[in-house]
């Protein structure tokens, strides 16, 4: 029998934002447990919350055993790392005075706007997980997050657009470099250069754009001959370019995933070519697969195949490069948008900006964008590039040649 400890702990400050001030300011603390029993295949798992209630946790884990819940792969083990990343994260007094100094400025430089933000947060967040069978491994990483909701003061919207930065550093000057540059993109609406095939660019983190690749490439899907790419392993589905891979310790998640699986790197398509599907270990097991380090699993709960992050591979090419002179359209903003079941994308924009040499110009109408996943990833690939959208962040500029229509 092998006893493995699952530990959550969320140390956080945080700061809602309305009417363009601080509305709340609060921190908590939370500290979850899980502690799982392995045994003849099987798995029992129990939890609990806060220091102390780990043997009584232990002995309703042992009991859960009588369930015979499958567990056919083998638990994580020799293994021992610690990782802790970022600085120092804001003490509620600091966070309440930066996000009040943001908004003097923001309330100063851009009066025509109301901002709000439901959260506006820093902390660590702490993950563990050790066994019996020698793993110990830990994550400590430590993440500010802004958000800021802006919308017209003469708007009947809710809301009309977003800037945000989430990431281990923060410097002031540059985020609100960022945000003036959003902004006032915003109040100078220009025209559509014309429509039909045009560059069109997205943060690289956007999920809109790989949402196929986290529903087709599921393990269970994939291997159940479900999916849109079923049987297709080995062949070149794609541009040459394209290499999409899992990034957890580039999205600053922590290097291993809830079974202890390190996947940062691992390959669903590269160079074009497609490898392999996401899954975590009892899919793996039962498909032959090979677990991806994307399990997701609540403290008290069975792992389970999750997409975790799916980032693609950067290319050697700024944007001012990528767009060779040529104006593009940058989309910040698209809701509403899907890939069908047999390739097709289509989406309304309601945010988007007029690109000149990597910079945001002008607001663009409404628009309409559509393409396939075999275009969109093969021959009207544009890349990523390998400058940053801004300097804080790790998101980058994704570019596709896609259809374009005013709505």
């Amino acid at each position: 029998m092998i006893n493995e400890t699952y530990t959550l702990i969320k140390d956080e400050v945080s700061v809602k934002v309305s009417a363009s001030a601080p509305e709340s300011l609060r921190a908590k603390r939370i500290k979850r447990t899980g502690v799982r029993v392995y045994r003849d295949g099987c798995i029992g798992i129990s939890g609990y919350m806060g220091e102390e209630g780990g043997p009584e946790a232990r002995k309703r884990a042992e009991a859960a055993l009588a369930y015979k819940i499958s567990y056919p792969g083998q638990p994580s083990a020799n293994m021992k790392r610690a990782v802790k990343f970022g600085g120092k994260p804001f003490t509620p007094q600091a966070l309440d005075a930066e996000v009040a100094a943001i908004l003097a400025a923001l309330r100063r430089d851009f009066p025509q706007f109301v901002f709000s933000s439901p959260f506006i947060k820093t902390g660590t967040h702490t993950e563990a997980l050790s066994n019996s069978a020698g793993l110990d491994l830990l994550s400590a990483i430590t993440l500010h997050e802004f958000v800021f909701i802006y919308k017209l003061a003469s708007s009947s919207s809710i809301m009309d657009g977003w800037f945000s930065y989430a990431g281990p550093g923060y410097d002031r000057a540059a985020f609100l470099a960022y945000g003036a540059e959003v902004l006032g993109a915003h109040l100078r609406t220009v025209p559509l250069p014309a429509e039909g095939r045009l560059p069109v660019f997205f943060d690289d983190s956007e999920q809109l754009v790989k949402q196929i690749f986290m529903r087709e490439l599921g393990g269970m899907t994939f291997g159940s001959g479900g999916s849109l790419f079923s049987g297709k392993t080995g062949q070149k589905l794609f541009n040459e370019g394209f290499t999409l891979y899992n990034s957890r310790e580039q999205d600053h998640m922590p290097f291993f995933d809830a079974e202890g699986v390190c996947g940062e790197g691992f390959n669903y398509v590269e160079n074009g070519v497609l490898r392999a599907p996401f899954a975590d270990k009892k899919t793996a097991a039962k498909f032959g697969f090979t677990p991806s380090g994307g399990a997701t699993a609540e403290y008290d709960g069975t792992p389970c195949t999750s997409s975790g992050v799916m980032r693609i591979k950067s290319q050697t090419r700024t944007i001012k490069e990528m767009q060779g002179g040529e104006p593009a359209i940058f989309v910040a903003m698209a809701s509403g948008g899907d890939f069908t079941s047999e390739g097709g994308f289509g989406t309304p924009a309601q945010v988007a900006f007029l690109l000149k040499d990597g910079k945001l110009v002008g607001r663009l109408p409404e628009l309409q964008l559509s393409s396939t996943v075999y275009d969109m990833y093969g021959k009207d690939f544009l890349g990523v590039s390998s400058d940053k959208i801004m300097p804080l962040s790790s998101n980058r500029w994704l570019g596709f040649m896609l259809d374009v229509r005013k709505t």
